[in-house]
């Protein structure tokens, strides 16, 4: 009796159309399943820690996924999810030779997730409050591979492999982020940017011509918003025409104060002016936020500021920026940790604020 049910278990199964390839010397299979299928037959993260071959699930960034699919239920994007298989199953090709047919599985094969476990969660929990996704498909990655070591080396050849796409194209390509949109036409727009950002790079190299990367530029444009230490947790409450407005003035104050930003920096520029940093002007775009944005600050006017910023000295030898730690003694470049990014604000705040001050009572 144990035998026929044995059996039975392993001639009946998951049938699922699929392609069928090679790679790696390992048997491949694609298939397009409902995402009501996936969330039935397709684990999530099930095995013992000693059996796991990939990292553990982090519910909250699968509920960021889901969040981002129910934010843009007609328009998302994920990559496909990747599963081993202790068996390579049955499959019936179409026609011979052709690679595509259908695989069918024993209900007793086991299938252990190897990349995408929080997209895989992050389609659940988006179905739990938009039902209409679970007729939508979700491409599965399934390679026969039983050995637990060689599992766990495909997880590390998928990581190590992967390159983290920069943040300056992401902001290039992002058509949904106000920020992201407002920033775009910024640099092409604003006479301080235009063929000054860099918009691929992490970094600017100094013999570039630019002066700063569409990253820090974004980064900026926020802090007029959120502070120095603020975040901007969802950028779809803010008008695009507000952001507008805040941007132009902080750069058309940048603009008009400090006059070495309207030319091509050198090499020997960006050695002696820590403006030219992406981490400075974080700094002064949230100087400007305590003084000109803040509601329980003294709401100055950002034109006003521009004698009082023109008059700060930003060489990396300047004592308000080594006395807040901002930049190290012998170094040219700005600290970029938290603790020293802030009190390199409040400085330039506290400095700014008696500048604009004094200049009012004369």
């Amino acid at each position: 009796m144990e035998m026929n049910n044995a059996l039975m278990f392993e001639q009946t199964g998951l049938s699922l159309p699929a392609l069928r390839g090679l790679q790696g010397g390992r048997i491949l299979y694609l298939s397009l399943p409902p995402n009501s299928v996936m969330n039935t037959f397709f684990p999530i993260d099930l095995e013992p820690a000693q059996e796991k071959s990939q990292r553990a699930l982090d519910p909250r960034h699968a509920r960021e996924i889901a969040e981002y699919i129910k934010e843009n239920p007609a328009a998302y994007a994920l990559g496909a999810v990747t599963y081993a298989l202790d068996v390579e199953g049955s499959f019936a090709e179409a026609a011979p030779g052709s690679g595509i047919g259908l695989l069918r599985l024993p209900l007793n094969a086991k299938l252990r997730s190897i990349d995408g476990q929080h997209r895989r969660e992050g389609v659940r929990l988006a179905i739990d409050e938009l039902p209409s996704l679970a007729g939508e498909s979700t491409a599965v990655l399934m390679y026969v591979e039983p050995d637990l070591a060689r599992r766990r080396q495909m997880f590390s050849d998928m990581n190590n492999t992967a390159r983290r796409v920069s943040k300056a194209v992401n902001i290039s390509f992002d058509s949904r982020d106000p920020f992201a949109r407002v920033v775009n036409e910024l640099v092409e727009s604003h006479s301080l940017l235009q063929d000054r950002v860099e918009r691929t790079s992490i970094r600017v190299a100094p013999s570039s011509g630019k002066v700063f990367t569409l990253g820090a530029v974004h980064d900026a444009v926020k802090r007029l918003f959120v502070g120095p230490a603020g975040r901007v947790k969802d950028p779809h409450k803010y008008a695009v025409a507000d952001i507008e407005a805040r941007s132009i003035e902080f750069f058309d104050l940048l603009s008009e104060a400090r006059p070495e930003l309207r030319e091509p920096p050198t090499a020997e520029a960006f050695q002696r002016n820590i403006l030219y940093s992406s981490t400075t002007l974080r700094v002064v775009a949230g100087a400007v936020w305590n003084l000109c944005y803040d509601a329980g600050g003294p709401r100055i006017s950002p034109a006003t500021l521009a004698p009082a910023l023109a008059s700060i000295g930003f060489s990396p030898n300047e004592s308000m920026w080594l006395d807040a730690g901002f930049v190290s003694p012998g170094r040219s470049t700005p600290n970029a940790r938290s603790q020293e990014l802030a009190a390199a604000t409040a400085v330039l705040t506290e400095v700014l604020m008696k500048k604009v001050a004094s200049a009012a009572t004369n």
